[in-house]
């Protein structure tokens, strides 16, 4: 049960696993492209953050050779200080392409340039956009004689780093602006694609699994209805699940079209053998009659009839005439009137009916519930039963026996009739129930017809039921409650 259960599923799990597949592909894109991104980062700043300790380290040498150089210059004006500078700073610089800086002495900017910039007569000034940052991060040098901060824009990284001049009570800063690498926004757009493409992955394939799961319910909702009703069609869609629904409708009208042909000619054969049958049976007493007739005319002309001349000629009318009744019994569907009543009294009147001399073969009721009842129509169960009954003693030998038993069986009573004859072939079985087969030399093929015809006439049904040694029918009755 585990096993099959679990193979009707597999379409699911199939699909399960292709949804798992491609959130772990997005997943793992997401990760190694962010990691790229990372990384490429870290190296431009890096290189930003050499490039920067380079120039610092530069200007903060420049600026120990002049104030040593020169006793007067804790004396000079702030201003003449940053003429001075400025030139200092932009003769380092001008070796550092992008790098722009300055120094920071008693909390003022002093000797601020650009000598890189497009235009280095507009530079003049510290930034104002990065004016506060620079001024923390140079403070913090102050205290710890280096500090960095890097700045991430939209479209650039900004690194700014100071760093304090040995014993000369100032800070020298540099700032480096690095448009974000083409690389790395080339890398968030096939980001940003995977992450599309993962999504519209993802919702396809589930998309996809929703539709096929009510294609294949179609599908088998469709074959359970041609279970049940052969004409009915399956929808036709326009995928591959339409083309198998296509391929079943047409297997359908295929078939629909062989059950046809095949239900003519089981007629035509039903036909052919039952007037075969009729006229098989219907030959035998008119031949009967004739040679009586031929008989006594012969009589006639000598004047010797006798009344018992005309026995014969009654005796095989008689037999047409019970023919005919059985021939009638499979017409339309009579209205059969069905009353609650005890099945033993019928069942003991049917064994006495047909109780044969004693010391030969004898009868039995083996077994029987007296309180079981059921509605039926009296007459026609004794027909059945006595029909039973009869050929049951003719399959068996003398000082044989038949038994019947009457049993509960569910919601239905069974009654059971089973002889100690040799029972019947595999062949006999198949065409047991069939119209005119019988294997009596003398028989019409009629009765057990004709029984089961009355007995599910009566909402039940008559089985054979195979053992040995012997056979064994059986009479199905729905059962009422005991009052």
């Amino acid at each position: 049960m585990v096993m099959s259960g679990f193979f009707r599923r597999r379409l699911q799990l199939q699909l399960l696993l292709i949804l798992l597949a491609a959130v772990s592909v997005a997943a793992l894109s997401v990760l190694l492209i962010s990691d790229s991104i990372r990384n490429a980062e870290q190296a431009v700043i890096a290189d930003m953050g050499k490039q920067l300790s380079a120039a610092l380290l530069e200007m903060g040498q420049q600026y120990s050779d002049r104030t040593t150089s020169d006793s007067t210059w804790p004396n000079l004006p702030p201003s003449t200080q940053d003429v001075s500078l400025r030139a200092i700073s932009q003769a380092v610089l001008r070796s550092y392409p992008g790098v722009e800086g300055g120094y920071y002495v008693d909390s003022h900017f002093l000797g601020y340039s650009f000598p890189t910039h497009d235009n280095p007569a507009a530079k003049t000034d510290v930034p104002s956009a990065e004016r506060s940052v620079i001024q923390d991060v140079a403070n913090r040098a102050g205290s710890n004689r280096k500090a960095e901060q890097l700045l991430r824009g939209g479209n650039e990284l900004v690194l700014i780093q100071a760093a304090a001049v040995p014993d000369r009570g100032a800070v020298v800063w540099a700032m480096r602006r690095r448009a974000r690498e083409p690389a790395g926004a080339g890398r968030r757009v096939l980001l940003v694609g995977l992450v599309i493409a993962a999504l519209l992955s993802v919702g396809g394939t589930l998309r996809m699994g929703i539709a096929l799961r009510r294609g294949v319910e179609q599908v088998q909702d469709g074959l359970a209805a041609l279970e049940k009703d052969f004409g009915h069609s399956l929808p036709e869609g326009g995928d591959e699940l339409g083309e198998i629904s296509r391929s079943i409708n047409r297997m359908a009208s295929v078939r629909r079209r062989l059950e046809d042909e095949l239900r003519r000619d089981d007629r035509l054969r039903a036909i052919g053998r039952t007037v075969a049958g009729i006229a098989h049976e219907i030959r035998n007493p008119l031949n009967g009659i004739r040679l009586s007739m031929q008989l006594l005319a012969k009589r006639l002309k000598r004047g010797s009839v006798q009344p018992e001349d005309l026995t014969l000629v009654i005796a095989e009318v008689d037999r047409m005439d019970a023919l005919l009744n059985d021939l009638l019994a499979f017409k339309e569907k009579r209205q059969v009137v069905l009353a609650e009543q005890s099945l033993l009294p019928i069942i003991e009147k049917c064994v006495h009916l047909v109780q044969p001399q004693p010391g030969r073969k004898k009868i039995r009721i083996e077994s029987a519930d007296a309180a079981l009842r059921a509605r039926v129509n009296s007459q026609r169960l004794t027909q059945t039963l006595t029909n039973l009954l009869l050929n049951a003693l003719e399959a068996t030998e003398d000082h044989g026996e038949v038994g019947v038993s009457l049993n509960a069986a569910g919601r239905t009573v069974a009654i059971e009739v089973h002889d100690s004859g040799p029972g019947l072939t595999a062949e006999q079985q198949k065409h047991l129930f069939e119209a005119f087969y019988s294997t009596k030399p003398d028989g019409t093929g009629l009765g057990l017809a004709v029984s089961r015809e009355l007995v599910e006439e009566m909402g039940g049904k008559l089985t054979y039921k195979n053992n040995s040694p012997g056979a064994t029918f059986v009479i199905e009755l729905p059962a009422v409650a005991n009052a």
